[in-house]
């Protein structure tokens, strides 16, 4: 049975030090390993990722499954699964939004989230039955019910090309609500949504590793994490909500 404590402990442990790596890379000039279409890789996604492995693997016989690199082996039950950097491209741009993110995966369902809003010092985390916190203060989603009244975080997946229709339908998502903000972080957009800042989150096509840990933070929170259409490239739709919606 999943020590969920000291496994927690352990996906902190790695976030911190992901973080720690990245703050230090803020701002320099970066290597770019992967530049095409709307997709951006830099090396410090891979060396963050390393970083991240090498510590769970020295601690924990649990399969890793990481954005960069891929699975370290069969995954089969349990496994750990790694954003080392969720926001690259604002991170390539010093836009100040991105995070890592560490998630530990029990038959498909996240049961650990941590992620490390590592510029602005803010480590978010949580596990199934245990309450969601931000650097030990306890946190919690909006009581807003009503769209009219509330706030939608969104994103627009990296693809090659997009159809009408695809934005016909993220604009019919728009119109009922207040107001609706991208910030090309689905990590971070799920932390708003856990602390109360934004009242949902959608966005379809996602990949399962940039919402798996946060999936656990907002439910924890007192909300409501929606994780469907599982494909097999690991892409997925995630709707989060603060449990009103």
């Amino acid at each position: 049975m999943l020590d969920l404590k000291k496994n927690l402990q352990f996906a902190i442990e790695s976030a911190k030090l992901a973080g720690n790596f990245l703050s230090e890379n803020y701002s320099k000039e970066l290597d770019v390993v992967m530049d095409e279409g709307r997709d951006i890789k830099l090396k410090v996604d891979q060396e963050a990722e390393k970083i991240i492995t090498n510590f769970l693997s020295s601690r924990s016989n649990i399969p890793i499954m990481g954005e960069e690199f891929g699975a370290s082996k069969e995954l089969e039950g349990d496994f750990w699964l790694i954003d080392p950097l969720d926001g690259t491209s604002n991170f390539f741009r010093n836009i100040p939004i991105c995070a890592v993110s560490v998630a530990l995966i029990q038959k498909n369902i996240p049961v650990i989230g941590v992620i490390n809003d590592f510029l602005n010092q803010k480590l978010y985390f949580a596990t199934k039955g245990g309450g969601a916190f931000c650097n030990e203060e306890i946190i919690k989603t909006s009581s807003v019910t009503k769209k009219n009244k509330g706030t939608l975080v969104t994103g627009i997946p990296a693809r090659e090309s997009y159809t009408e229709e695809d934005f016909r339908d993220i604009i019919s998502q728009f119109q009922d609500w207040k107001k609706v903000r991208m910030i090309g972080s689905a990590t971070i957009a799920n932390i708003l949504v856990a602390t109360g800042s934004a009242d949902m989150y959608r966005e379809d096509g996602i990949f399962f590793w940039d919402i798996a840990a946060g999936s656990v933070i907002v439910q924890e929170a007192g909300g409501l994490a929606r994780i469907s259409n599982f494909q097999d490239d690991y892409r997925v739709d995630a709707e989060f909500t603060n449990g009103n919606f």
